[in-house]
């Protein structure tokens, strides 16, 4: 019996040639649409790029993924849809069935959250040579696709995250729980991390992700949200670091607003380490 699957795209002013790009790669393989769009006001009209049958815009004015998110899935589980795909607005998969052969489509794929191989540029030209399907310790958001029914044994989202933190809190809970999560290597998603910009360093071009003072606040405090409810997840912990020393680097010699965005770094960092911590709904 032909299994049904139900997407979330959760748009925020997109670009109309990213977002068409978006679309395209997987709509012919899922059976229904959800734009969710946090664009603000009355302008979100402007942003409505796609016309299609399978396209619902949607959308309460509440500005948080995860309450989006849940959304979809409440609306998955009350009309009968056997699989949930979670999408950014800035991903493009290159291959969508090939995704499908891998998860939906093959009667040995393992019990868990399903992700793509994420790659920030360009879609390698050679596949990998190991082995399809590798266990993760973290995934983002954007590309995973799971049962509507695993989703439930998870209790879905926690709202208490709005923007940063939702996915890997999610993967982390699932842990706790048993519940593994698994890349299909070469089932690659190209995604864009912030608003990159490309600057030279040493006769090599370097990609700097170039948040916003205010989402720079967000990334160090739920970051350090994570670590202090999940402190098993010392792999965790080590990247943290590494990409928080990594990151101050390139905004000292890169990035514009250098102070204002240094002063949120750290108020962020010692907000998260006093602050209360989100947790689930009941």
């Amino acid at each position: 019996m032909a299994c049904r699957i139900l997407t979330i795209v959760v748009t925020y002013f997109p670009e109309k040639e990213l977002i068409e790009k978006n679309i395209s790669a997987f709509i012919d393989h899922v059976d229904k649409v959800i734009i969710w769009e946090n664009t603000p006001g009355d302008k979100k009209h402007l942003y409505r790029y796609i016309n299609n049958p399978k396209v619902e815009y949607c959308g309460d004015g509440v500005n948080s993924i995860s309450h989006a998110l849940n959304y979809a899935w409440k609306y998955a589980e009350k009309n009968g849809y056997d699989y949930l795909l979670t999408m950014d607005q800035d991903s493009v998969f290159e291959d969508f069935s090939y995704y499908l052969k891998y998860t939906v489509n093959a009667e040995k794929a393992p019990h868990g959250i399903w992700s793509p191989w994420i790659v920030s540029h360009e879609f390698p030209k050679k596949k990998s040579l190991t082995e399809d399907m590798i266990e993760m310790k973290s995934a983002i958001t954007s590309g995973l696709l799971q049962k509507v029914s695993l989703i439930s044994e998870l209790g879905g989202w926690n709202e208490g995250f709005d923007i940063d933190g939702i996915d890997d809190e999610y993967v982390f809970n699932a842990a706790r729980k048993g519940i593994k999560t698994y890349a299909i290597r070469n089932a690659f998603l190209v995604h864009q991390y912030g608003r990159p910009r490309n600057v030279s360093l040493g006769g090599h071009s370097v990609s700097i992700p170039n948040y916003s003072p205010r989402r720079y606040y967000s990334i160090y405090l739920t970051h350090v949200q994570l670590m202090r409810m999940f402190p098993e997840q010392e792999m965790f912990k080590l990247v943290c670091k590494e990409h928080w020393f990594g990151l101050i680097k390139w905004i000292f010699v890169f990035e514009d607003q250098r102070f204002s965005k240094l002063y949120n770094i750290i108020r962020g960092v010692l907000t998260g380490y006093l602050c209360k911590l989100p947790t689930r709904k009941s």
